[in-house]
């Protein structure tokens, strides 16, 4: 088979400790090769590119470019134009911080559902999402930690927050929680690198074909409600459904006809469902949430608890 190369950029940063965990990981386990140049690559903004093209006869290639920046990554937007990032697919990979400072996996899609920016990307934007890149993420995530001795942490798929936003690509952040101790986790990164390498295989070999991407047997959804955790829609993903954005309750009133329409506008695929934590809800924000939703009434609105995994 030679259709379209599915094109992967990895981004990691020198000020991110997590992230330079998962980079020496990636470099370890995959043969990577440094380019002479940055090529195409904004020279202000990134150090270095290695690169890595999988083949399968079968399936179309891969070609993985891991770029390295001094730069944190969720402001590359004061940077980088969107003409700046090449590939189809971005993946930030990079460390986790919380209040409670528990060791801890994480993906989530990037975004600011109101005005605060203070953690990068622009005011009221959200970043492009895919169900199916953050389905295979989590996925991959749970499995890598379930086959791993001694290495018993949480797994959490976050609600969208923070920036970058701008770039054309649909992206994820992959995350490594929550200290020094956890960023310097050698046993995390190399799950967290494995996790991008098999989350890619599987969208070349089910989902991507001549530059088209197709969800088969991956329903999509945008979730609304519960905690930034999400863990309402935990079991749903176990269900085969892939969260391109989600919104907390703490967001719910921040929530617009124009936003629903930019989610809309800004996932990868078509949505299958809105899905509503309707115990993760209180009765006025239901009701605003299902308000806006009538006026997106092709697409039906699902209780997370319909969408679970019995």
């Amino acid at each position: 088979m030679n259709d379209q190369i599915l094109r992967v950029t990895i981004i990691t940063s020198t000020e991110d400790i997590a992230s330079q965990t998962i980079r020496s990981k990636l470099l370890e386990l995959y043969p990577f090769k440094l380019q002479k140049d940055l090529g195409k690559w904004n020279k202000n903004t990134f150090n270095s590119v290695f690169k890595y093209i999988h083949t399968n006869p079968d399936f179309p290639s891969i070609e993985f470019s891991l770029i390295d920046t001094d730069i944190s990554m969720i402001r590359l937007d004061d940077y980088l134009s969107p003409d700046d990032m090449f590939g189809d697919l971005i993946i930030f990979a990079s460390r986790h911080q919380s209040k409670s400072e528990r060791t801890a996996l994480l993906c989530h899609t990037p975004g600011n559902l109101n005005e605060d920016n203070s953690a990068g990307g622009e005011p009221f934007k959200i970043a492009k999402g895919s169900g199916l890149l953050s389905y295979y993420c989590y996925s991959h995530l749970v499995d890598l930690v379930q086959k791993e001795e001694h290495y018993d942490v949480p797994v959490n798929h976050e609600v969208t927050h923070h920036g970058p936003t701008k770039f054309i690509q649909p992206s994820i952040f992959i995350e490594l929680g929550s200290t020094e101790v956890g960023w310097k986790n050698e046993t995390g990164g190399k799950i967290i690198a494995h996790a991008i390498f098999s989350t890619c295989c599987n969208l070349s070999q089910k989902h991507y074909r001549a530059g088209k991407w197709h969800k088969h047997d991956i329903r999509v959804g945008i979730g609304f409600g519960g905690g930034h955790y999400m863990p309402s829609f935990s079991s749903c993903i176990e269900n085969m459904i892939g969260f391109a954005h989600t919104v907390s309750k703490h967001k719910v009133f921040d929530l617009t006809i124009k936003m629903i329409q930019q989610i809309l506008d800004r996932t990868l695929e078509t949505i299958d469902y809105w899905v509503i934590d309707w115990k993760g809800l209180k009765s006025a924000e239901r009701l605003h949430v299902l308000s806006l939703l009538k006026n997106f009434d092709s697409i039906p609105y699902k209780k997370s608890k319909e969408l679970r995994q019995n």
